[in-house]
């Protein structure tokens, strides 16, 4: 209502600014037929009026009434308007349409009919005084009144007629106008409303979904497709699909630059390289986008992280293996350590037989060498398919990460190059474990590490308390080596799979078999610049506390 009656004052201030510019031309062109010094001053008036409605427009409440007011003020006007430039030989018997019109607009049909009814009073009444002589009439210069009773009540009839048409017709359009813009705000806000709950929909769904346009443009990306890329929106939109982690797809490719059709609901499974330069495996359904018509615009993906799936099925594969293996290699460790421990007693009898020369003791020292070789093997074995649980004990790890790290410094064979960093806990860290077993996990890893790194580089090793997951203590091993192939990463921890010459295959395997027997976890993630493995060990919150 306000804007509209804003509307009105604008509305009244350039017509008055039209007739004071047509007035000042006319007095300067050539001589008016009316006197300008009426008109002159109802311009003032209007400019007044106008003034002083402006500056009660804030502090009035009751507004219906006040527009009535404005228009009735207008009605006065127009009706000396009318007066001062002939009656009824006035060419400007017409102006009362425009209070009619704001009416219309501000108050509805009724106060169009009350607007019209008034100009129809102020206007007969107005030709009435004049015609009987009550009130003086203003002529036309050079004009006489001659004018009949009929011919003046013909011209009365013909505009007030014409008022109360205008009244109907412009409050008919008002009110449609009116209709039209409620059901516009309607539709609106059920457009934004659909707006806003499509970017929550797309926002909060867990895949990752992209789209983009025929020429392989990408136009959307939600956050869970930049949390599995590591790219944030901004960085894609705009950009093709071939300068996309997905560059490697086929599909992609055969849709953009082939034309291929896409076949919905069939998944594909590519690697990405995410922004921070790691590998990802996604799993991805394309879809055609289609608009109103049904004509395809361009090409809907949406995709997963199957990174925790790969895990678990890496996790199943080698449960199945490690049941598979554990089984032979019970009984062949346990076949072999019986006739082992005969071989070396015998072999030892042989070498304190004083008849024994010189090569023959170094050849018997080879061979109770190997025999201890194989006994230490098969104990591996025999400690990874049936692994001891003594009494766990109380375990202080920042003390017993220094122990290690002094033994790693000196117990590698011929040194290492690589240096050993550690940042400790802040405060304590307690676990319920056995010693030994936490001292072969940090063992193996460290020394698999260091064997990695044989340029040299840094091994460090963080103890922490990882925030959101209570109960467990994290610890951290990031090396500076040439990573892991991918293709044997998730071989690591298979029983006997090694690279290294000598090596047995068993340290790793051994190390997640501790692990997951205190109710822990191992994350590796591996690099060109690195591997980085994560312990999660299951933490006893009761004993926190220092032990007394």
């Amino acid at each position: 209502m306000v804007r509209r009656i804003r509307w009105l004052m604008g509305l009244r201030l350039v017509v008055v600014i039209i007739f004071l510019g047509s007035a000042t031309f006319i007095q300067l062109k050539e001589e008016p037929p009316f006197s300008l010094a009426p008109l002159y001053f109802l311009i003032f008036l209007t400019f007044f009026f106008s003034l002083i409605f402006s500056l009660l427009l804030n502090r009035v409440r009751q507004l219906e009434l006040f527009c009535y007011g404005q228009i009735s003020c207008d009605l006065l006007l127009e009706t000396g308007l009318v007066h001062y430039t002939g009656g009824l030989e006035s060419g400007f018997s017409f102006i009362y349409i425009f209070s009619i019109i704001a009416a219309a607009s501000l108050v509805r049909r009724r106060g169009a009919l009350l607007v019209a009814s008034a100009s129809s009073i102020l206007y007969g009444g107005l030709i009435n005084l004049e015609f009987y002589g009550i009130l003086p009439r203003i002529p036309l210069f050079g004009s006489k009144w001659s004018h009949q009773p009929g011919y003046a009540f013909f011209l009365v009839f013909v505009n007030i007629a014409a008022y109360f048409i205008v009244a109907l017709l412009s409050s008919h359009l008002a009110e449609r106008l009116r209709e039209t813009g409620k059901k516009l705000e309607e539709r609106s806000a059920d457009l934004y409303d659909l707006q806003r709950l499509y970017r929550d929909v797309v926002a909060n769904i867990s895949s990752g979904l992209a789209t983009m346009n025929r020429k392989g443009q990408i136009i959307s990306f939600n956050q869970a497709a930049e949390a599995i890329t590591g790219f944030s929106g901004r960085e894609l939109i705009g950009k093709s699909w071939r300068e996309s982690p997905f560059s490697r797809s086929e599909e992609m490719s055969g849709f953009f630059e082939a034309n291929a059709p896409i076949t919905p609901g069939i998944s594909s499974e590519i690697q990405i390289l995410r922004k921070d330069g790691a590998w990802v495996p996604i799993g991805m359904s394309l879809s055609c986008l289609r608009d109103g018509a049904g004509e395809t615009v361009g090409l809907i993906a949406i995709f997963r992280d199957l990174t925790e799936i790969k895990k678990m099925e890496a996790q199943l594969r080698r449960a199945d293996r490690l049941a598979a293996v554990g089984q032979l290699a019970a009984g062949i460790a346990h076949e072999i350590r019986n006739p082992l421990g005969a071989i070396s007693s015998s072999l030892q009898l042989l070498k304190e037989e004083a008849s024994v020369s010189g090569m023959e003791k170094n050849l018997l020292d080879i061979v109770l060498r190997e025999a201890e070789r194989l006994k230490l093997i098969s104990g591996q074995l025999l400690d990874f398919v049936r692994p001891k649980f003594p009494p766990p004990g109380t375990v202080e790890l920042n003390s017993l990460l220094e122990e290690m790290t002094f033994l790693l410094d000196r117990g590698t064979e011929q040194g290492s190059p690589a240096r050993i960093l550690i940042e400790k806990s802040p405060s304590p860290l307690y676990l319920r474990a056995d010693p030994d077993q936490i001292r072969q996990v940090i063992w193996n890893i460290s020394l698999n590490a260091l064997e990695a790194m044989p340029e040299g580089g840094e091994l460090k090793i963080r103890l922490s308390q990882p925030a959101g997951e209570d109960g467990f203590i994290l610890m951290e091993f990031q090396d500076q080596g040439h990573g892991i192939p991918p293709e044997q990463l998730e071989h690591i921890f298979d029983p006997f799979f090694t690279t290294k010459e000598g090596g047995t295959g068993l340290g790793l395997s051994i190390t997640q078999k501790i692990v997951d027997s205190l109710g822990g976890k191992i994350e590796v993630e591996s690099r060109r610049e690195g591997t980085f493995f994560r312990v999660f060990l299951s933490q006893d919150l009761a004993q926190e506390r220092i032990p007394e």
